[in-house]
């Protein structure tokens, strides 16, 4: 049995945001002060 990880509400976002991404200027990533590097989305740095 395989686990599947990668959820199918996350592919479609991540489908989403680089349909996006290619008409926008410029891209800002807010993250929460309590936790700056594990709450990045380690997906954003490789889009952009």
């Amino acid at each position: 049995m395989t686990i599947q990880w990668y959820p199918g509400h996350m592919a479609k976002t991540r489908r989403m945001l680089v349909q996006e991404l290619k008409v926008v200027d410029a891209a800002l990533e807010l993250v929460d002060a309590r936790v700056p590097f594990s709450g990045r989305n380690p997906d954003l740095a490789e889009l952009v």
